[in-house]
């Protein structure tokens, strides 16, 4: 059950939802992410991300913050038909979206995909961007592929908004993001196309790559800090 509060969105599409028992969770991966309910409330489906499983301390904090980046990317995007439509925030550790039928592409590890997949990602990287949104953490459980064919991108979590007037710093931030966003974009078409992925990587820029070599070296820090097997 969700507890609705006023928040920017779609009122009329979250009508019920505090009452509404989900037809199946998605739970966290690890006690700092959040879970996904399911929900159709009389035809219409919905998706929410929600920290309340998590305990006092991840709601309120990591949660809050989280929900309210993602919530900020949602809009700034707001249009785009490869997003789910964004219908609000239910309460300050969730957020609500259109519920798309599509599996992610991670579920398809077994499976080699048609590059033109790939291109049409491309071309949604290409819109974000435009509008000012880098993914910043793209990754194959993100992306979902529809049977008939229709592509999707989800959680924006750690998404980073380029803003009206931006500094410096956040411009080469968001530059930094943006190819970040195209190292893993290439490093997906080659695993599901059957190229190399090394050479993929190599071939977005050098100066990609090397910000690409550097982020695998702290995450793989940061996995044995964790202990968290490769």
């Amino acid at each position: 059950m969700v507890a609705i509060i006023s928040q920017a969105g779609d009122a009329e599409a979250l009508a019920g939802l505090a009452d509404a028992t989900p037809l199946r969770r998605l739970q966290g991966r690890n006690a700092t992410k959040a879970d996904v309910l399911f929900f159709d409330l009389d035809g219409d489906r919905v998706a929410v991300k929600t920290y309340e499983a998590r305990n006092w301390i991840i709601r309120n904090t990591l949660g809050r913050w989280l929900i309210r980046r993602e919530a900020g990317a949602y809009r700034t995007a707001a249009g785009l038909g490869a997003l789910p439509t964004f219908l609000g925030r239910p309460d300050a550790f969730s957020l609500a979206t259109e519920w798309v039928d599509a599996k992610p592409l991670s579920e398809r590890k077994d499976e080699e995909l048609a590059p033109e997949i790939f291109d049409r990602l491309s071309a949604i990287l290409d819109e974000l961007h435009g509008r000012g949104v880098a993914l910043a953490d793209l990754h194959h459980r993100d992306v979902l592929l529809g049977e008939d064919g229709a592509l999707f991108v989800i959680d924006l979590a750690t998404a980073w908004v380029l803003g009206n007037r931006p500094w410096p710093m956040r411009r080469l931030l968001f530059k930094r993001f943006c190819e970040s966003d195209r190292v893993n974009l290439a490093r997906m078409r080659a695993r599901f196309t059957g190229g190399d992925v090394e050479a993929a990587v190599a071939s977005v820029s050098p100066a990609a790559a090397a910000w690409h070599r550097r982020g695998r070296k702290v995450k793989a820090w940061l996995d044995g800090v964790r202990g968290k097997r490769r």
